[in-house]
């Protein structure tokens, strides 16, 4: 996603996206996207620079934070809340986890939103994404296309 009009025309944009993305999935379940209270946000940020994790992904997961906190295990699908210390348990490895779906991992590692599993950070180039919003898009409807059956992505052999 290209930063083209400055910060303030991608975070509108990115907020935009991140509510029409999952407010179908939260209505289906008749859950309410709550976002994240400024305390935890707060957390979220110290924690994340203490680590030195790049500001642009700093400012991308608290937009997110600041729609929803966390997607709790909506069809599979689990992004884990900003004040919670497990986005952190692969820092070590330079990788934030921020969620799954089913075997399906979601981090953040490479300078890349990647798409993998247990044993593979990404499964191939074609899952990594340069913003948060648009791997988040591909693990919403990892199953719901039928090119996603033959994409030879993180959708084969679906769970």
């Amino acid at each position: 996603m290209s930063f083209g009009g400055g910060r303030e025309a991608f975070v509108m944009k990115s907020t935009d996206n991140f509510e029409a993305l999952l407010k179908p999935l939260f209505d289906l379940y008749e859950v309410a996207m709550v976002p994240a209270s400024e305390s935890s946000l707060n957390l979220f940020k110290t924690r994340a620079a203490e680590r030195e994790v790049p500001e642009d992904v700093i400012a991308q997961l608290a937009e997110f934070y600041s729609v929803v906190d966390g997607v709790p295990c909506l069809n599979s699908l689990a992004i884990h809340t900003c004040a919670d210390l497990v986005i952190f348990e692969w820092w070590n490895q330079r990788e934030l986890w921020l969620g799954q779906r089913d075997f399906y991992s979601l981090r953040w590692a490479k300078g890349r939103y990647c798409i993998g599993d247990a044993s593979s950070v990404s499964f191939s180039p074609g899952d990594e994404y340069h913003s948060f919003v648009d791997a988040l898009r591909h693990m919403v409807i990892m199953y719901d296309t039928p090119e996603s059956a033959e994409s030879g992505t993180a959708a084969d052999g679906g769970a």
